[in-house]
């Protein structure tokens, strides 16, 4: 057994060393992101554009869809526009962002080409953002199999909600007009937000979800210290599954910012889900209730006005984009604010 324990360590030394494997040896803190798919970073990744596809207009125009990878878990770089964050060729502002928020962020905002576009990648439309001294970049051109609809982004974004596709072709985007309270501020100063949202009577309402079973062994006692490894620094808004929505985020400016309320308002109070016992009559999942409706005026459903504010603590012009939702579709609008 000796010697072959030998013969054994001979052998991986051998191809260790003349294999082309030294290289493991490099410590791990080194390796580039792209060979280590489990760790995760707080901050200093860079940012990955992405093409998500195009959409034809009915004047025979097209319309590119973009988002993004921030590969951070808590940082939100600030990028302007420039030479670390410009469309080529043409025009190198097209309406991108310059705050970009941790993860993936689908279908942040449209550029739209006109119909003589065409259809080789050499006529498409780069979008090129350099982080951290990595310079990334997403092409839109017309693969035809890049070509999207409703049904995609909706699939994507997760805000079908399960709903037939019957309803997501005949579902209109709601329309919003957003408003600020002033034209500037100062740091630390808070400033009003107002907004609007009109649609149509769809999508159809839905019913509560059913809670998850949770054995008693799942359920962690009361006072139980969570584990950081589980703590996510940042979690993405999702839009209620019924009734108008609202979220506001910063789309460009030189820094984050507080909003309040934070998250989406909703027009519609999620219903009490019952709890949930098993065979024993132990509760298994408790009772839970969603955020309270927030609107101040509207019926919930076809129109909402929505209240808040933001506070900055960063001098700089900001960008602050609304999003409203229908629960299937969301539209953008957009205020700008100068503090000092």
């Amino acid at each position: 057994m000796k010697v072959l324990s030998k013969k054994l360590v001979i052998t991986i030394v051998f191809i260790a060393t003349f294999g082309g494997l030294a290289w493991a040896q490099v410590n791990s803190r080194d390796v580039p992101i792209v060979t280590q798919p489990q760790q995760r970073f707080d901050s200093g990744q860079d940012v990955q554009p992405i093409f998500e596809g195009w959409t034809r207009n009915a004047d025979g125009s097209f319309m590119m869809h973009f988002g993004y990878l921030n590969r951070n878990y808590r940082e939100h770089p600030s990028i302007p526009v420039g030479s670390n964050n410009f469309f080529s060729p043409g025009d190198v502002d097209r309406g991108q962002p310059t705050i970009f928020y941790p993860r993936t962020q689908r279908y942040q905002f449209v550029v739209r080409v006109p119909s003589s576009m065409g259809t080789s990648i050499d006529d498409g439309v780069v979008w090129t953002v350099t982080q951290r001294g990595s310079t990334q970049r997403a092409i839109g051109w017309l693969q035809p199999e890049w070509e999207i609809d409703v049904n995609t982004i909706t699939s994507n974004n997760r805000t079908g909600f399960g709903r037939s596709k019957e309803q997501m072709y005949a579902n209109e985007a709601p329309t919003v007009m957003a408003s600020i309270a002033a034209p500037t501020a100062k740091v630390g100063e808070s400033v009003g937000l107002s907004a609007s949202i009109s649609d149509d009577d769809l999508p159809n309402p839905l019913p509560p979800r059913k809670p998850r079973t949770r054995l008693p062994a799942l359920v962690p006692p009361d006072g139980t210290a969570k584990s950081p490894d589980n703590i996510r620094w940042y979690r993405k808004p999702s839009p209620p599954r019924n009734g108008l929505s609202l979220l506001w985020v910063v789309y460009r400016g030189p820094a984050d910012v507080k909003f309040e309320p934070a998250g989406y308002q909703r027009s519609i109070a999620e219903e009490k889900k019952d709890e949930e016992v098993d065979f024993n009559g132990r509760v298994t999942q408790e009772s839970q209730s969603g955020n309270d409706a927030t609107h101040i005026s509207g019926d919930g459903w076809t129109s909402a006005s929505f209240d808040a504010s933001v506070t900055f603590d960063t001098p700089g012009t900001y960008t602050l984009r609304a999003l409203a939702s229908d629960a299937m579709l969301i539209t953008p609008a957009d205020v700008t604010i100068t503090v000092e």
